[in-house]
């Protein structure tokens, strides 16, 4: 079995456990447990995405709260009630977009719900709150000092475009060779996740979280590839919808030639108002084929 190097996310949420029961053991608090589970669920892959679902779990931490107070007076530790504050929970978390607050609004209810002392729900709710409040806090604040290497951006956007590149270019030699049609609706997945990512990305460099100088030129490429793919795939999108595929003419012959370094079979003509629909969109195709390979030439020579 292959060992893996640990991650930093990995290293990030054990050190903001092990922050949080710390300042839970120093400020004497009752529930070191709930503060560091706090932690740990703070903990995101992306700072951006930490801090934006800070604000969201804070209010969904007061708000189970508050339910588990009303809930607790109407009928403590009852199956039922539990039950139905948690869908309570749920539903108004997802209503006001909460959905980051909807796991620890429910543990906060069901700590309440569950562990407070008779006579004494008011200030063990508060307790439980500022427990966990604690935890998400230090968790975030853990999250944000701590960040990747300064060529982690670098080596994402990187390996953001060789991937597109190498999977777009093997496509088009199974079309253009092999008469295979490309797999739109996968083409079209990979595109709509990389734009999560690269907003993912765009978030993290505003906090001026990645340090590199050279951040701005892989933006700048890793746009240019967003870009020249989805060209690709709405001209793609077309060339599928027309009855046949005519042959191609013999400048795009010639540039794909030039682009793969091998030579394509010839075809015949058949209708020629499909012909020269087929053969704008396949110069649209190309000349964006021109532009990756572009980006990946200067990504090599960086």
């Amino acid at each position: 079995m292959k060992l893996k190097k640990i991650g930093m996310r990995t290293i990030k949420t054990a050190l903001a456990v092990s922050l949080a029961i710390f300042v839970s053991q120093v400020f004497k608090l009752k529930s070191p447990f709930f503060v560091g589970i706090a932690a740990i669920i703070s903990m995101k892959s992306s700072v951006s995405e930490s801090l934006t679902a800070g604000k969201s779990r804070t209010l969904g931490t007061i708000f189970g709260a508050i339910v588990a107070i009303i809930f607790a007076y109407i009928a403590p530790r009852n199956i039922l009630s539990i039950a139905i504050g948690i869908i309570v929970i749920i539903y108004v978390c997802n209503m006001l977009g909460w959905k980051n607050a909807v796991q620890i609004s429910s543990i906060v209810f069901l700590n309440i719900m569950l562990n407070y002392e008779e006579g004494n729900m008011l200030s063990y709710a508060l307790y439980r709150t500022v427990d966990t409040l604690i935890g998400l806090v230090i968790g975030t604040i853990i999250n944000y000092v701590l960040v990747p290497p300064e060529n982690y951006y670098e080596r994402l956007l990187k390996d953001s475009i060789r991937h597109m590149y190498y999977q777009i270019k093997k496509d088009m030699e199974d079309f253009f060779w092999n008469h295979e049609k490309v797999s739109l609706e996968k083409l079209k997945d990979f595109l709509t996740t990389t734009r999560e990512d690269y907003k993912t990305l765009n978030e993290d460099i505003k906090l001026k979280i990645g340090k590199s100088d050279s951040i701005g030129n892989f933006k700048t490429n890793l746009n240019k590839t967003i870009n020249s793919i989805e060209n690709i795939y709405i001209n793609l999108s077309i060339i599928f919808h027309l009855d046949s595929i005519p042959a191609l003419d013999e400048d795009n012959r010639s540039s794909l030639e030039k682009l793969f370094k091998k030579e394509l079979p010839y075809g015949e003509v058949k209708d020629n108002s499909q012909y020269v629909i087929y053969n704008f969109h396949v110069k649209n195709i190309i000349e964006e084929l021109k532009t990756l390979d572009r980006i990946i030439g200067s990504n090599k020579e960086e």
